[in-house]
């Protein structure tokens, strides 16, 4: 089993000295790989740790192919790509890159592109960057008009709420399609909703094939409902949890009033003590706890009156007595065999005690104690007494499947004894690391010098000035006349409608015209059905001769390398430059200026500026988008 650690978080300048003996220890003790959100923890691990590969976090929005070789070309060798793919954008991912390819496939799901939201940080004070999200898609929500009316009944008040992830029905196509490794968000999760759903998983890949039971497997376990819409590219209402953000259940049947009267029909039989939930139209919630055995399905069952809190709808089976008897919930053990063999050395002057271990793939390790065994007719030390004591292996990887001992009567202390089986243990240990580092097989990808390929123009930045970044050409001119010596212009739109490709030599001009420097900024996300058309922009912003290019994905760079950009390049705020050590490997790259995290504070921002000569760009004043999506609750409900 690979063992993988979660590093993927944006790291404090203060953080980086612990950080990096932390990575030290991962590699000591025999981690394969890191999951990394900041460059900064890239840049130390293959200083510090170089035996750990590098694997690209979700919170890194890798949403392309380009991105994928971006992060090839820094040595990541696998990389989590953005939950909001298709299957057809993730199979043209792993078909045309060199590095491993990672799809989550079940779970929990932000609304979000991981790594671009800043709602929690902003309103809650939890940075989502920085592995404390507080949740706030989960909080309910009003959509008003311009004139403050609400426009949905009070109970869709979950429009920010996704379903869960749920891909079991896909994973031949994912196979298919040259996905690597599948995820299954389980962190705060019970352990016996992680052995569930890993369970189900593992089943559905060994026969190629998903059953009633693993459908019924995941249905059972904690949800919220669940979704494919995003591999299915079917974006809207129907992935959102709407009415409740907790768990669902398993749907078993419907509740109906008949006659003053509240039944359930049932489309499978409950044992006593189930928890049965009742979803209403209204969106309104009852729990009904079952005090019997019901075997009889699709036979209506009688629970109550309306008068006395009993309501139809939906109904969904919560919890049951026997909830752990899904598949994947078996009681099973993660530890390997070995097989003991006690002997005497007697190739040595002076005889002694060795103790082999050999593991069933027929590894094997000896380790030796200088106590010389003596005969003991009256109290040899049996089979028994050593399997005892060399099988006492509960805290280790190891569980003793067999013992052998020498012929004859002797006596061996349990201290011996004892001594032996620890020193077999560490010598096993040992083995196992070593030959996994040895077996861990190294991927074809080469990291290249970036430095190289990307454009070294500069702008002079003399003394401090105000930008504006604006979106539209009256906009700009506003700007300019309320005395902006900077315009950033462009970037992400609403509903991603694209800029008639004259607009910018227009602002190119105007900028000009009143010495003003003029920035053009690329979107947050591009995803790969985007990048032909977004070219032709890229080109149209090129040709319009701006004095610089703001970008605020990392793979713009290899763009502008296409279409020989020769001018400055500005780091903007959606590359997530968090402290000194990321902002270097950005300088290392050419860029003109930075415009950090717009998450640090005061105090972060001042030691960022004494770590660099180059210019920070700090935003001061206007809206900030809290998050970008796929999914439009305007459209999706309206």
């Amino acid at each position: 089993v690979s063992v993988y650690v979660t590093v993927n978080i944006l790291i404090g300048d203060s953080e980086l000295s612990a950080l990096e003996a932390y990575l030290k220890d991962l590699e000591r003790i025999g981690v394969d790989a890191i999951i990394v959100q900041d460059l900064a923890v890239a840049k130390l691990a293959q200083r510090v740790a170089p035996k750990l590969h590098l694997h690209g976090s979700t919170q890194m929005t890798a949403a392309t192919l380009d991105a994928v070789r971006f992060y090839e070309s820094l040595g990541f060798t696998r990389v989590v790509l953005a939950r909001e793919l298709s299957l057809a954008e993730i199979e043209h991912i792993c078909k045309n890159c060199t590095a491993e390819i990672e799809v989550f496939v079940h779970g929990a799901l932000c609304v979000c592109y991981s790594g671009q939201c800043l709602m929690s940080s902003f309103i809650g004070g939890r940075s989502g960057n920085r592995g404390a999200c507080a949740q706030p898609c989960r909080l309910p929500y009003e959509l008003l008009d311009s004139l403050g009316t609400s426009l949905l009944p009070k109970h869709e008040a979950y429009l920010l709420s996704p379903k869960d992830l749920n891909y079991s029905e896909y994973m031949n196509e994912l196979v298919a399609a040259g996905v690597t490794s599948f995820k299954v968000e389980g962190r705060m999760k019970k352990v016996s909703y992680v052995r569930q759903v890993i369970g189900t998983y593992r089943h559905i890949l060994d026969t190629a094939h998903i059953d009633s039971t693993d459908a019924d497997a995941l249905a059972s376990g904690f949800n919220r409902g669940f979704s494919t819409d995003y591999l299915t590219d079917h974006v809207g209402k129907s992935m959102m949890t709407v009415v409740a953000p907790n768990n669902q259940g398993k749907l078993i049947g419907k509740a109906e009033v008949k006659k003053g009267q509240v039944h359930l029909y049932l489309t499978e039989p409950i044992e006593k003590g189930s928890l049965l939930k009742v979803m209403q139209a209204s969106g309104s919630i009852t729990y009904y706890q079952i005090d019997q055995n019901w075997s009889l399905v699709n036979e209506k069952h009688f629970v109550g009156k309306p008068d006395e809190g009993f309501a139809a709808g939906q109904v969904f089976l919560a919890s049951t007595p026997k909830s752990q008897k899904q598949r994947g919930l078996q009681d099973f053990s993660a530890k390997l065999e070995v097989h003991g063999y006690l002997s005497i050395n007697t190739d040595r002057e002076q005889p002694c005690t060795n103790l082999t271990f050999v593991l069933n793939d027929g590894r094997t390790v000896t380790v030796s104690n200088e106590f010389e065994p003596v005969y003991a007719n009256n109290k040899p030390t049996s089979l028994e007494k050593v399997t005892d004591q060399v099988g006492r292996l509960g805290n280790t990887l190891f569980t003793l499947a067999s013992m052998s001992i020498p012929k004859g009567p002797y006596m061996w202390p349990a201290s011996v004894l004892n001594a032996l089986r620890r020193d077999a243990v560490e010598s096993l240990e040992t083995l196992l690391i070593t030959d996994h580092e040895t077996a861990w097989a190294e991927l074809a990808v080469e990291p290249q010098d970036m430095s190289s390929m990307v454009a070294k123009g500069k702008v002079q930045y003399s003394e401090p000035m105000v930008s504006a970044r604006v979106d539209e050409l009256e906009a700009v001119k506003a700007a300019i006349d309320g005395g902006a010596k900077k315009i950033i212009f462009g970037g992400d739109r609403l509903q991603r409608k694209p800029y008639e490709l004259s607009i910018y030599e227009q602002v190119a001009k105007l900028c000009k015209d009143h010495n003003v420097l003029c920035v053009f900024a690329t979107p947050r996300v591009v995803k790969d059905d985007e990048v032909k058309a977004y070219m032709n922009t890229l080109k149209a912003i090129v040709e319009a001769k701006p004095d610089s290019i703001s970008i605020h994905v990392p793979q713009a760079l290899l763009w502008l390398r296409d279409l020989g950009y020769t001018g400055a390049i500005e780091a903007d705020t959606g590359l997530n430059i968090f402290n000194g050590s990321a902002l270097q490997v950005w300088e290392d790259l050419h860029m003109s200026s930075i415009a950090p995290s717009l998450e640090l504070t005061l105090t972060q921002l001042v030691s960022l500026q004494k770590s660099t000569n180059l210019p920070l760009e700090v935003m001061v004043h206007g809206y900030t988008e809290m998050m970008i999506s796929e999914y439009c609750a305007i459209a999706s409900f309206v």
